[in-house]
This record gives structure tokens, C-alpha cells and sequence, in this order.
């Protein structure tokens, strides 16, 4: 079995992280099976999981079980499997081409051909049953009503493997409702994109873990009910209350978006639906409230009625949370000088820095770039540190202040420093690549252990001599801890100065320091064994 793809095209497809991942994961391809259009395996390790890779037009694609991959990415189980066939020989297509091979088998050899394969195969046997029952003829209404009801129905929790053959039913069941749609039986599909939503959603809070690929079909399945509505035209007052009760009772998330729906409902299941959300709150259900909330938001964004909507969410003020929403729905409604009164009142009353970036943002589109910095400069005065340096330094060069406001910056930094930890000043000065200033400032004023490292690796690749004394004082300063990432941490800075003090020509007092190592903590297994895995 020969790849159809080069290893270019895989790494493309998997990105370099998951890319430079899979190849640890070659030796655990097994069980490569040839499929139409391209194979699948099985990949092994502390969980099992199925892979397909495949053909789509000239890109390569893949399909996994495992968690990331059930969310649509490329996967390390992925590119394992592509790695073995890409060792298995050159690009090229040894297959049968398996198309033409069926075109010339007459109808009755087809037919014969799919029952056989159906009996042993439950997915092809519900695929062409729905198919069946759906798309030949007048549909069949309740038969599909049934097959939609087996297909979807829970017995007990699912796991991880369950939720994935569940996700893979209803996009069967999805399908066949769309396509019964797209023959001009909307009618006739109404019923059963509900019993799809209802069946997805009374399934989600029986899954171990709600993936990305649940979340995905549920909304497929709210979309996909909100089209056939629109078609169909139920009676508006029952779709209202059916929305009602499937939010009020329903998983949460995701959220079913009542604007899908708005046509279908019109004034009529609107007005209903809103009366049913107003006594829903002054019922006012504590277990419920949030719920009830979010109805009230989607209503007051369906009537256009911004100031509604910043009243509802300004009930949770003083909460962060609720001050960006406010600045966020109204820097999208063009309402920048609403915007920056609620980021303004927000920092003042929460501090939260997500509502400082808010305020610049909004102060820079409003041409108020003075304030911007004003922003940033008032946050570095209360807490000098890297970050706020940093976050002042792009500011002020988004606004033309740079290098300007530099001076004044790290007057603030060095007065901090001078009074204690240098840590954020070296950090600042290494972001603008000082790194000769930041190595002065570390051995002048001193600094965290993990600061000193970042000044010393990189000053330590021009004067190896001069950082190796720090090193040999870091090393016994991690030899107090113990524990499998200590000693990782351990063995990759005997690693760096290993190297350092070949450099410069300090291999003796090296060699000395590892065997006192060795010695001093000879009942320390697990360290001695990082050791030697390093070649220590």
C-alpha cells in the first residue's frame, strides 16, 4: 500500500506541532486497512483510537477518534499513520481504480453487492435504510420517525468511543432530513428535525465529555429544525412554547439562536414567546435565572433594542464579566463613546486589565490616543513589571509616543529594582534585546532564579565563563526539590552547562560537580535515572 501524498502535504495538513508529535507515535500504527478513497488504522497507546486518511479532491484529509481530532483537526494519530505509508514506498497509486471497477457491474451484481456488505455493517445498514425510507417515493413518514427515534436513543452513559459513534448517527440522521428538504418535503421532515434535536439534546448530559463534535451537531440539528420551520410554517404559538421548553430544560450549550427562528415564529410566536420569557422571570427560579437571561438578550438583540440589552447585562455589574460584555456590544454597534464611559466606570471599579484593553482600544479608534497612554502609564506606575512595560511599549508605538515615553518607562522599572527584585526590568530589557544592560542589571541588583536563567542564556552564548558560577548555583538550588519535573528541570541545566563548561574549559570542575551529584542523591532513583537518560 502505497502513500498517494508527500510528507510535504502532511505536514501541511497536520501542522508543525502535531507533525513533529506523530512521529512519536509511528510505532503504534497497526492494523492498516485500504479503504475507497484512501485507508484507515488503528493507532495504540493508552487509549486505542481509528484513523482514516483520505482523499478530498487533491488534499489530504484525515478523520480520528481521539478528542482533538473529533474536533475537525489534523491529528498526531494522523500523521502516524500517514508516516507508515510514506515509508512504505514513493507517491504513487498501486489501488485498483475501484469507480470504474463498479461501473461496470449491472444493477442487480450492485444491489447484491451493498446487502452483503450491509448485513455485516450496522453504519451502512442505517445509512441505507434512512436512505430508503426517506428519499424513494412519497416519504414514509413515520417509518423515519422511528428509525430517528432507534438511532438516536440512549441506553446509559456514553464514553468517549460512544459519543463518537453517536455523533457519526446523527449526521446520518441529519442528512436524510436534509435531503428530504431539498426534494420539496419540508412538511414532512418538520417532525423529524425535531426529534432530532430532542434526541441530541436529551443525549448530551449522558456523555463523559461533551466534544467540539457534539457541539457541532447540536447546532446543525437547532439550524436545521429553524429551516425546516421557515418552510413548513408550524403553528407559531407551539414552535414558541417548543423553544421555551427546549431552552428552559435543554443541555444549555449550545445555545439555540432564536433569531434562526424568527421568521417561522413571526409577531404571533414572538409576542408568545416573550410573554413565556417575562413570567419565566418573575417566577424568578434561582436554578434557572441564567437561562431566563439569555432569552431576555436574544430578545432584545432580535428588536434591535440596545439599551435593553445593556440594561440586562448590567445587572451583573460590578462583575468584569459583565462590563465587557457592555463595551463589547456597543464597540460593535458603533457606540464607541458608550463604550469608553462603561470601560472607564469598569477599571475604575474592577481593575480587570481585559477592561484596560478594552478602554485603549476603544480610546484609539475614538482618536483619543493621549488617554490610551495615560491608561498604560498609570498601570505601570501601580505595578511595574514586564508585562505592564510591555503592554505601555505597544501602545505607545501604535500611537507614535515610542520611543518618547521609553525614558520615563524604565525610570519606573530601575526605581523598582533598586528597592528589590530586578526580575522585570532584565525581563523588559531582554524584550528589546538589551541583553548586555539586562545581564548588568541581574548581576548588579540580583533577580529570581528563572529570570537570571533567560539574561544568562543569552549572554552565556558570547561569555560562557561568566554565567557558569550562577548555573552551579541554580542546579543546587532545583536539587532541593524532588519529583519527575525537578528533574527534568535538573538534567536539562546540567545539559546547558555541560556544554558551557566545555566551552570554556571548565570540564574538570564539571565532572567533579556531577559525580558529587550522583553521590549525595544515590537514593534518589528517578533523578539518577533522568541522568542517565541524558547521558549524564
Amino acid at each position: 500500500m502505497t502513500a498517494w501524498f508527500t510528507e510535504r502535504d502532511l505536514r501541511a495538513a497536520a501542522g508543525d506541532t502535531s507533525f513533529a508529535r506523530g512521529r512519536e507515535y509511528v510505532a503504534a500504527v497497526g492494523d492498516v486497512q485500504p479503504t475507497a478513497l484512501g485507508v484507515s488504522a488503528c493507532v495504540r497507546g493508552g487509549d486505542s483510537y481509528r484513523v482514516w486518511l483520505g482523499r478530498d479532491g487533491e488534499r489530504l484529509v484525515g478523520e480520528c477518534e481521539c478528542p482533538f481530532g473529533a474536533d475537525g483537526n489534523f491529528c498526531k494519530h494522523c500523521v502516524a499513520v500517514g508516516l507508515v505509508l510514506l515509508d512504505e514506498g514513493a507517491p504513487g497509486s498501486a489501488e485498483p481504480d475501484l469507480a470504474s471497477y463498479l461501473r461496470t457491474l449491472d444493477h442487480a451484481e450492485l444491489v447484491e453487492l451493498l446487502l452483503a456488505q450491509a448485513e455485516r455493517d450496522t453504519t451502512l445498514y442505517r445509512r441505507l435504510t434512512l436512505r430508503a425510507v426517506g428519499t424513494t417515493g412519497a416519504p414514509q413518514v413515520a417509518v423515519l420517525r422511528r428509525r430517528v427515534e432507534d438511532a438516536l436513543r440512549v441506553r446509559g452513559r456514553l464514553d468517549r468511543q460512544a459519543t463518537t459513534d453517536y455523533v457519526r448517527r446523527a449526521g446520518d440522521v441529519l442528512d436524510t432530513v436534509t435531503e428530504l428538504v431539498e426534494s420539496g418535503h419540508p412538511a414532512e421532515a418538520r417532525p423529524l428535525a425535531r426529534s432530532a434535536v430532542e434526541g441530541v439534546t436529551a443525549a448530551m448530559p449522558l456523555m463523559d465529555e461533551v466534544t467540539g463534535a457534539v457541539v457541532t451537531v447540536c447546532r446543525r440539528a437547532f439550524s436545521l429544525y429553524a429551516r425546516v420551520c421557515t418552510a413548513a410554517r408550524p403553528n407559531p404559538a407551539k414552535l414558541a412554547a417548543w423553544i421555551f421548553r427546549t431552552r428552559m430544560e435543554g443541555p444549555g450549550w449550545p445555545a439555540l439562536e432564536l433569531a434562526e427562528f424568527a421568521e417561522a415564529l413571526g409577531r404571533v410566536g414572538l409576542e408568545e414567546y416573550r410573554a413565556l420569557v417575562d413570567r419565566a422571570r418573575q417566577e424568578a427560579d434561582p436554578e434557572r435565572a441564567l437561562v431566563v437571561r439569555a432569552m431576555r438578550e436574544q430578545l432584545a438583540a432580535l428588536d434591535g433594542d440596545l439599551d435593553g440589552h445593556v440594561d440586562i447585562l448590567a445587572e451583573d455589574v460590578p462583575d468584569p464579566k459583565a462590563f465587557l460584555a457592555i463595551t463589547a456590544l456597543l464597540r460593535e454597534a458603533g457606540q464607541l463613546a458608550g463604550a469608553i464611559r462603561w470601560a472607564e466606570r469598569g477599571l475604575e471599579e474592577t481593575g480587570d486589565p481585559r477592561l484596560a484593553d478594552t478602554l485603549i482600544r476603544s480610546y484609539v479608534d475614538a482618536g483619543r490616543p493621549e488617554q490610551a497612554l495615560a491608561v498604560r502609564q498609570a498601570a505601570l506606575r501601580d505595578a511595574p513589571t514586564r508585562l505592564t512595560y510591555a503592554n505601555l511599549r505597544s501602545t505607545a508605538e501604535a500611537t507614535g509616543a515610542w520611543p518618547a515615553a521609553r525614558e520615563a518607562a524604565l525610570d519606573l522599572l530601575h526605581a523598582a529594582a533598586e528597592s528589590g527584585d530586578a526580575s522585570e526590568l532584565v525581563g523588559a530589557l531582554l524584550d528589546e534585546g538589551e541583553v548586555t544592560e539586562a545581564w548588568r542589571v541581574a548581576e548588579k541588583h540580583g533577580c529570581a532564579d528563572r529570570a537570571w536563567l533567560e539574561v544568562a542564556r543569552e549572554h552565556g552564548a558570547t561569555n560562557p565563563a561568566e554565567v557558569v558560577a550562577g548555573y552551579r548555583r541554580i542546579v543546587e538550588n532545583c536539587l532541593r526539590r524532588t519529583g519527575r519535573e525537578a528533574y527534568r528541570e535538573i538534567g536539562l541545566l546540567l545539559e546547558e552547562l555541560r556544554d558551557l563548561s566545555a566551552r570554556c574549559g571548565a570540564e574538570a570542575e564539571f565532572d567533579a560537580l556531577l559525580a558529587d551529584i550522583r553521590d549525595r542523591y544515590r537514593r534518589r532513583s528517578s533523578l539518577l535515572g533522568e541522568l542517565h537518560r541524558r547521558g549524564l
